[in-house]
């Protein structure tokens, strides 16, 4: 398994024709990053979910069972897709029918070895579990059988947010960041960005961050804390998106879980995020030696 995604022991061919050295593809992939983040929380901001939370507009909600109209669901639907879809966008147009070829392989690499996907699953399992303790230490109950009754929902979760997202998020950005700075820092900077993104949803009607009262700066925090575990698992699977798909499909389905089987309190919403965060934490101080900074 490698400990790092590298583009930097490889030249990159535009589709003008330019051929790209190592300094130049470090460089290039830097002001792509940003010209990514940039058009990513502008159409969110500014197009899709922005206006909705602007104007009060409830367009679906999974907790309140709300739905508004077609047009406000069409937005809220086709926002989620933003990250991917300018992902391809953007690497089909600087790198051509090559670039988009390594990013579909990328994204069908679903051959990693039990290791990579017992890692994935340990660390949802890990953190479901201490959510659920912390539901039990703070008074309350859990009902276990929620994980079997929600199960028709497990397949079509994989399309919003795995891979509505992670096309962009770890595919596009991660990858090209890690060219630049070592993986921690890249993974920093792209939980950031992926945490601002969700900004919207916060002040959106019918949202579960809305309708539930999570605080945005520990759900901050918390993506922060995701984003070191989404760059380890697929750094140490090769650079996988399909890693990154698969781990934030399976969180999202715990996730799901767990959120509507407790009971919320301040506290508690505070706390959602510190078992990943701690997780993270641990990563980063092991995996912090075997990262390096490309030359």
């Amino acid at each position: 398994m490698h400990t790092q995604i590298d583009r930097t022991q490889q030249t990159v061919t535009l589709t003008d024709g330019r051929t790209l050295g190592n300094a130049e593809v470090r460089q290039n992939d830097l002001k792509e990053v940003g010209l990514f983040f940039a058009l990513t929380l502008g159409l969110s901001f500014l197009v899709f979910w922005g206006p909705l939370a602007l104007f009060q507009i409830t367009a679906i909600s999974f907790v309140t069972k709300a739905t508004g109209p077609a047009w406000a669901i069409a937005l809220f639907m086709l926002g989620g897709f933003v990250p991917s879809l300018l992902a391809v966008a953007l690497t089909g147009l600087r790198e051509g029918k090559a670039g988009l070829k390594q990013l579909w392989q990328r994204t069908i690499q679903v051959k990693l070895g039990w290791r990579a996907y017992g890692a994935a699953v340990g660390l949802v399992l890990f953190g479901s579990a201490s959510q659920i303790a912390l539901q039990y230490g703070l008074g309350h109950h859990f009902d276990f059988s929620l994980f079997l009754s929600q199960l028709p929902s497990f397949l079509p979760l994989i399309l919003i947010g795995p891979l509505s997202e992670e096309l962009g998020w770890r595919g596009y950005a991660q990858s090209r960041l890690q060219t630049r700075w070592n993986p921690l820092v890249a993974a920093g900077g792209v939980g950031a960005a992926w945490g601002l993104w969700h900004l919207p949803l916060f002040l959106m009607p019918g949202t579960s961050q809305h309708e539930l009262g999570v605080p945005f700066a520990g759900f901050f925090v918390g993506l922060i804390g995701l984003s070191v575990l989404f760059a380890w698992l697929q750094n140490q699977a090769g650079g996988s998106v399909w890693m990154a798909v698969f781990f934030h499909w399976i969180y999202t389905y715990a996730g799901q879980v767990v959120a509507t089987g407790v009971t919320r309190s301040p506290l508690y919403n505070w706390l959602e995020y510190t078992p990943y965060l701690l997780a993270a934490i641990v990563i980063a101080v092991l995996w912090r030696g075997q990262t390096k900074l490309p030359a």
